[in-house]
């Protein structure tokens, strides 16, 4: 058995595994925003620390991100965690 992976909270992560082509919405059409959406759609839930160094993307460039994200009803936001709706 593999042993689980935790997230920076020491709790489980729970990756996201897809069989098939990944799709992007029609409205995330910057590259990085698609980047972002990516990531999520396959790690699943994450803080913007990670996502940040994972990307190596600064916060305020991943906040504007999200934020647009955010609008289009694409990803939701709790706390520091980040995840796709």
């Amino acid at each position: 058995m593999i042993p689980p992976r935790f997230d920076s909270r020491n709790e489980p992560r729970t990756d996201r595994t897809t069989s098939g082509p990944i799709t992007l919405p029609e409205t995330v059409t910057s590259p990085q925003a698609k980047l972002v959406y990516l990531y999520l759609l396959v790690r699943g839930t994450v803080t913007v620390d990670e996502l940040g160094a994972s990307l190596d993307l600064p916060k305020l460039a991943l906040f504007s991100i999200l934020q647009t994200l955010a609008e289009s009803d694409l990803v939701v936001r709790d706390g520091d965690a980040v995840s796709v709706r």
